[in-house]
């Protein structure tokens, strides 16, 4: 089931002066998305190809993260994960020695650290498998309200850098006890998914503020 990284205080503590990975969304190993059983779409559209825009790199550790990192996002995950390169570290991607497995209807899998939460990326098949995962999300959106007072809904959204297009949506779930909070994102025009996972209480707070901050600064 889906377990994000435990959290450090050196991340909580500036999220927090600021403003201050489901049980079913998630499979084997604590990190693979899951499935529903919903219809799937229309038939899949024509993918564009989309310029992508160059991250901010302020400093020597940004720019390493980056060189780093951006081997690891190549083709249709490129987009989504771009504003991430310099923030994220310890990613492993399928087909690395210890990389997640790939689920039914991937291709592609990306896992994350980011302090005390996890980010994770994934191209899936068909917009069929996307929406499928999507599904799944969203039901867990409904029920997050007594898991994690405060959910936004979800619905379609333009990600603040403006890179990508898609559909938003805050999630709660149990997991090993403990509540997990996290945040779905996609792209209309690729068949690709992204969520940021964090503990409710131990990660954030009990606050939804501190994970869309880190969202809306990299999304």
């Amino acid at each position: 089931m889906p377990t994000p990284k435990q959290p450090r205080s050196r991340f909580v503590i500036p999220i927090l002066a600021g403003l201050v990975v489901g049980l079913l969304l998630f499979g084997t190993g604590g990190w693979f998305l899951g499935r529903s059983n919903a219809p799937d779409p229309d038939p899949t559209p024509t993918v564009v190809a989309q310029p992508t825009p160059t991250p901010s790199a302020s400093g020597v550790y940004e720019r390493s993260q980056i060189s780093i990192n951006r081997p690891k996002f190549a083709g249709l995950l490129s987009p989504v994960a771009e504003g991430w390169l310099p923030h994220i570290s310890g990613c492993a991607r399928n087909g690395d020695k210890d990389g997640p497995a790939l689920n039914k209807g991937e291709r592609v899998r990306v896992r994350c650290e980011m302090d005390a939460m996890s980010v994770v990326f994934v191209e899936y098949a068909t917009f069929a498998d996307r929406d499928k995962a999507r599904n799944v999300v969203i039901g867990q959106a409904h029920d997050a309200a007594s898991f994690a007072p405060g959910v936004e809904p979800s619905g379609e959204r333009v990600t603040p850098s403006g890179r990508v297009n898609g559909y938003y949506a805050e999630h709660a779930y149990r997991a090993d006890d403990r509540t997990v909070a996290g945040i779905w994102w996609d792209n209309s025009r690729t068949p690709v998914g992204a969520y940021l996972l964090a503990y409710w209480k131990e990660g954030v707070d009990e606050k939804w503020e501190p994970i869309r901050d880190i969202w809306s600064r990299y999304a």
